[in-house]
């Protein structure tokens, strides 16, 4: 993510009035403030199940409108950046991508939530700077059970290099993120040399097919245009599935990469109590919500909720040394994939 000239914190805690403030008292509090500035949240996401959430948040607030944005994480990104460089931010909360949330915390351009709702998260969603994880994304290695037979699942990434996959492998074209995870995995955890894991991955970028967009990516392997596709989110496979789709991704190939996706209240927020409103709902009963659309919540525990990844499952996060060098690693994942061919 491009992030331009940094920018500065705002002198003033546009939330402070409420940070005293619990139960009841903190929502209605921020509810009637909520609607005497209006009525309206102005809300920037990459989230394709935004919908849900945004129906659960109107259904328990009638009174607040919710405006949302919808793009991919690098459209919201510099859509944002750029209305704050103009001195014209338009929007009081933005739910995407780390990375993309990382960008706009460099920049100063987030308040850090530290309401009521953070004592029922996940250790790994809180203490992340100006925004806080309300989910995690695992990316997985799913198939299509017609062209993949039951015994003949892949148990291991490396066996992708085998030349038998040739045209049936599939990687989406924004993926460095989990390239980077992929890549420290074998390097850092599985103690694999630089040069010996960019081998490997060479191999495997021989076998592969391009796509772009994950719900893309998702279609395309439960129609059959590759057998596996070796970066895809896990709740598109269960979805999929759900509604008959050839497709499955247990048991999992290791690892499966958890990445956190994040909602964070803006530091120049047009509309400061719907903004708090917001993510206090998001963060506690809006949970219930995200369990439901089959993603992994931040909560430590929601009821009726089962964590998809099987128990004992080994789970691998995007490393300190990728998250520092983010250029080093978008350029070798598009260098890694010059020449590849597109599916469908």
């Amino acid at each position: 993510p491009t992030t331009g000239a940094a920018s500065t914190a705002p002198a003033k805690n546009p939330y402070a009035a409420y940070e005293s403030l619990t139960g009841q008292q903190r929502t209605s509090k921020l509810l009637a403030d909520a609607k005497r500035e209006g009525g309206v949240l102005d809300l920037y996401t990459s989230n394709t199940d935004i919908q849900d959430l945004v129906d659960g948040f109107q259904k328990a607030y009638p009174g607040v409108k919710v405006h949302a944005f919808r793009a991919n994480s690098e459209t919201v990104l510099q859509r944002a950046l750029q209305e704050n460089q103009a001195n014209k931010p338009q929007n009081d909360v933005m739910d995407t991508n780390d990375l993309e949330l990382r960008a706009l915390d460099s920049q100063h351009l987030l308040q850090p939530y530290d309401g009521p709702a953070s004592t029922g998260l996940k250790d790994a969603a809180k203490n992340l700077g100006g925004w806080t994880a309300e989910r995690f994304n695992a990316f997985v290695v799913g198939w299509n059970t017609d062209l993949v037979k039951k015994g003949q699942e892949p148990k291991q990434f490396a066996d992708f290099a085998d030349p038998k996959w040739k045209g049936k492998l599939s990687v989406e074209v924004g993926d460095w993120d989990w390239y980077a995870s992929m890549h420290t995995y074998l390097t850092e955890q599985k103690h694999m040399s630089p040069a010996a894991a960019d081998a490997l991955f060479k191999k495997i970028a021989a076998n592969v097919k391009v796509t772009k967009g994950h719900t893309v990516q998702g279609e395309q392997l439960s129609a059959g245009q590759f057998a596996v596709a070796l970066s895809v989110y896990s709740h598109t496979v269960d979805k999929a599935a759900k509604k008959g789709a050839p497709v499955a991704w247990r048991p999992a190939v290791e690892p499966v990469i958890l990445r956190p996706n994040g909602v964070a209240l803006m530091a120049r927020p047009r509309h400061p109590a719907a903004a708090l409103l917001w993510v206090d709902w998001v963060l506690g009963d809006g949970q219930k919500t995200i369990a439901k659309s089959l993603r992994i919540p931040a909560a430590k525990s929601v009821p009726g909720y089962r964590d998809p990844v099987p128990p004992g499952t080994k789970t691998y996060s995007l490393s300190k040394t990728a998250e520092t060098d983010t250029k080093k690693w978008n350029t070798a994942y598009d260098a890694l994939l010059r020449g590849v061919p597109a599916a469908g």
